[in-house]
């Protein structure tokens, strides 16, 4: 009986993500440690990949030894399933490869950009804020859960409580709308129970007064902040304006409407972008909001920028667990994955970095060889 190379399974699937049912050899080691049958997706780190691609070129094929898996069906243990894809499986000890002659659309060497099939499903919304009653409640249980809300998102529910419920605010939450011990509220928390009581008509003329005071210092700080990461690229925003007028004005929208961008959906600890990484990121990164040919030598995800955060969370909730728990383990350290344990999605590997406040450092695509 023949044994199966590292090229011969990358060729018939281990290249395009097909797939594989396995049949290990009669009293292998494999077949010992996780029976005759598994149903799996090899895995690879981008070099790994880049190397097979090279090696596929060559005649005979002779690559053996471990490859990594994902366990997809059956009823083996947690342990069992940690070692497939931590340790893997023998090639020598395969028997039989099974799979799907249609093949999958794996995109690691495509050049070409990506697209989200998306549903839009229209929401009616509430007249004079009455939205805001079950939002209040929708967040009252994230946060009786343990979940972890965005610094914006625990202003925005600081305020909600303060409207709804002041009477139930806890001493610890009264210290962070009231941080400096006096009562002057904290301005962020302000700022959003201003928006509530704007949606429900219920701002007095003082109250209003005060609001459009806050929303031009707000206009002003966007300006700063949209100011720092354009000249980071070579330009500033009178640059801009005098330039693409257009283009600066749909990057002070983006600015003075940027709502922290939740990245992860279960867990105590969030992972999200701020206005300020939102910019690092899609400013270097993202082909629609580059502004000249800075960052031109830095890899651009393969996706329109209304999908970029889809694909940021979808990355992110891979390793939302290990994430979960490294910040439990590691207080005040920085999270990374990077090089070999870059993480794969749709064709792509990406190096990640999070701050111990679970604020995005760095997301990026890696640059491919081939």
């Amino acid at each position: 009986m023949k044994d199966y190379t590292h090229e011969e399974i990358y060729t018939i699937v281990g290249k395009k993500d097909k797939t594989a049912s396995i049949t290990f050899k009669y009293n292998s080691d494999s077949s010992k440690r996780f029976g005759q049958f598994v149903t799996v997706v090899f895995l690879y780190t981008q070099k790994e990949r880049e190397e097979l691609d090279q090696l596929v070129k060559k005649s005979p094929f002779s690559k053996h030894g471990n490859l990594k898996v994902k366990y997809l069906a059956g009823n083996l243990s947690k342990k069992q399933i940690q070692e497939l894809e931590l340790e893997g499986i023998n090639s020598s000890d395969i028997s039989t490869i099974d799979y799907f002659v249609h093949d999958p659309k794996n995109t690691f060497h495509s050049k070409d950009k990506r697209t989200v099939k998306s549903l839009n499903i229209p929401i009616r919304t509430s007249s004079k804020g009455g939205d805001y009653d079950w939002i209040y409640g929708f967040q009252k249980k994230l946060v009786t859960d343990g979940i972890g809300l965005t610094p914006m998102g625990r202003c925005f529910y600081l305020a909600m409580k303060f409207y709804f419920e002041p009477d139930n605010l806890s001493e610890e939450e009264v210290q962070e709308i009231y941080p400096n011990g006096d009562l002057i509220m904290k301005e962020e928390v302000e700022w959003e129970l201003f928006k509530i009581k704007y949606q429900r008509e219920e701002l007095s003329q003082e109250e209003k007064k005060k609001c459009a005071l806050m929303f031009k210092k707000k206009q002003e700080e966007s300006k700063i902040i949209l100011n720092k990461y354009l000249n980071e690229s070579g330009s500033s925003l009178k640059k801009l304006i005098a330039n693409n007028i257009e283009q600066a004005a749909e990057l002070l929208i983006k600015v003075e409407h940027f709502k922290d961008i939740k990245l992860n959906v279960m867990g105590s600890f969030p992972i999200y972008l701020d206005v300020e990484r939102y910019l690092h990121v899609y400013m270097r990164h993202v082909e629609e909001m580059q502004v000249n040919k800075h960052f031109e030598h830095k890899d651009n995800f393969q996706w329109n920028e209304k999908d970029v955060t889809f694909v940021m969370q979808e990355v992110i909730n891979q390793i939302n667990d290990e994430v979960q728990e490294f910040f439990k383990l590691n207080p005040g350290k920085r999270y990374s994955r990077y090089g070999e344990q870059s993480i794969y999605f749709q064709g792509d590997y990406y190096t990640v970095h999070i701050e111990p406040t679970g604020r995005i450092s760095t997301f990026h695509k890696n640059r491919k060889n081939s």
